[in-house]
């Protein structure tokens, strides 16, 4: 009596080995995996539960002293009838819920796991996304990972269970059992401090992150990533003064369509503004005003996804009631201001997205952080810069927006308060977003104060001459 291995029994049935593990797993037989070799008796059960008779091989061979009249004649197999048609074992892959309507299936998971993950607290996440799984491979076939590949269990006390995440792909994943099908592997990658979600077939493939990802509320889609520049300052291009700013303003405008506050941001705030984008961390602020344009004294050099640059001058955000919509300028001295860029759009609330494709989002987001933050930026109304424009209304009157004076942001960006941003001295902390606590706005549902990105100020070590080391300087936020 032979004995196959198991491949060898799935490659007979035209099946993959997956399902033929899990045949004799309810067959009652464990095996190390599809390479063993297992007993003849064993091989005859799993052909059969495949839908194939025993071969040849398995049939025992007759007693050597029975005569061959006493033998069994064998029977030719009965030709299909005219209207009969051979049957076709379906593939567990493709039948019942198909492979489209699968990965929709997975993707509406996504906001009640987003949810119940976001429920445990950001101080209580890991920094990596995390990967809710289902392996028929891996034992346990369902966990929870590390996107390196740790395994994690929500915290004691978090009122957060394992099979709160886990009970919805074991739900989709008993349409496939019902039939007798084996479910497909599914990987759903959750980054619950970028607000990004995605999913593929496996832990590797949601590493690699080729399937695009999705804001796990809305389930809107996010582009990728980019590996493209981050906005950088046109240093040389032309400087824009408050009298400027009227003549870009009124050649954007139609009498239907115009901004209702108009921006100035200094060249020392577009500079912290830019440092602000060193890092990856995710800037979700409130916009400032919600028909307004923003200027900028120099324009900003902006990566297209083709590769080449667009200078803008000037960006142009707008809401409704419920879309958004954001437009970039660039412009010269007494030149006329023309529209650069692809026009961006989206349903509200307005949530950046934060990849080197929509660099004017990131910006602005970074920019209106900054403002949020008490002790950062100072403003100041410039009325007499809409003097001589006809149709010029007093609430169109300009703000200038430049870094507060006196402060250690100041001493960093400001020329008149110290040296630029890039001569700093060596030993000097280049300024950072840091997530602070802040028990006087609430605690979340694990327990965890409440924590905002803060901006903190570049800062030094401490005396040469002494070698004392500074603590951070942290900047407050009135609330």
């Amino acid at each position: 009596m032979d004995r196959p291995r198991v491949f060898e029994v799935a490659n007979e049935a035209k099946t993959d080995v997956r399902t033929a593990m899990a045949a004799l797993r309810r067959l009652g037989v464990e095996v190390a995996g599809p390479t063993v070799r297992i007993d003849g008796d064993v091989a005859a059960q799993l052909r059969m539960s495949l839908g194939r008779p025993p071969t040849a091989a398995t049939v025992p061979a007759p007693p050597a002293d029975v005569p061959a009249s006493k033998l069994p004649r064998p029977t030719a197999p009965r030709p299909p009838r005219p209207t009969e048609r051979p049957t076709k074992r379906p593939k567990s892959r493709q039948q019942g819920i198909l492979r489209p309507e699968h990965a929709e299936a997975v993707k509406a998971l996504i906001p009640s796991l987003y949810a119940a993950l976001e429920s445990v607290g950001s101080g209580s996440l890991p920094d990596s996304p995390l990967v809710v799984f289902h392996d028929g491979e891996a034992h346990p076939h369902y966990g929870v990972r590390t996107l390196g590949g740790d395994s994690w269990r929500p915290p004691a006390g978090s009122g957060l269970s394992m099979n709160t995440l886990l009970n919805p792909l074991r739900a989709l994943d008993r349409r496939y059992v019902a039939k007798g099908w084996t479910p497909p592997n599914v990987a759903i990658a959750i980054d619950v401090t970028r607000r990004r979600a995605w999913h593929g077939r496996s832990l590797a493939a949601v590493r690699k992150n080729e399937t695009g990802h999705f804001d796990p509320v809305t389930l809107r889609a996010l582009a990728l990533a980019s590996t493209g520049e981050a906005p950088r300052l046109a240093r040389r291009a032309q400087l824009f003064a408050p009298s400027h700013v009227p003549f870009l303003r009124d050649g954007i405008s139609s009498p239907g369509d115009r901004p209702e506050e108009t921006f100035l941001l200094h060249e020392e705030l577009l500079r912290l503004a830019v440092d602000s984008l060193d890092g990856d961390e995710q800037l979700d602020p409130t916009p400032v005003h919600i028909n307004g344009l923003w200027t900028f004294a120099r324009p900003v050099i902006m990566r297209r996804p083709d590769g080449s640059d667009r200078h803008v001058r000037a960006v142009w955000y707008r809401q409704g009631q419920v879309v958004w919509r954001m437009r970039t300028y660039a412009a010269g001295v007494g030149n006329d201001p023309k529209e650069v860029g692809e026009r961006l759009v989206g349903t509200l609330p307005f949530v950046a997205v934060w990849d080197e494709d929509r660099p004017e989002q990131k910006l602005l987001a970074a920019v209106w952080a900054l403002m949020a933050q008490g002790g950062v930026t100072e403003s100041e109304r410039d009325a007499g810069s809409q003097d001589g424009h006809a149709g010029a209304l007093p609430h169109e009157s300009l703000v200038v927006v430049r870094v507060k004076a006196g402060t250690d942001h100041a001493k960093a960006y400001r020329a008149d308060e110290g040296v630029p941003g890039e001569s700093r001295p060596a030993w000097s902390v280049r300024g950072h977003w840091r997530k602070q606590p802040y028990p006087s706005l609430g605690y979340d549902e694990a327990g965890d104060p409440v924590t905002k990105l803060i901006w903190i100020a570049s800062y030094t070590k401490g005396d040469e001459a002494v070698g004392a080391v500074a603590d951070d300087k942290v900047i407050s936020i009135h609330v």
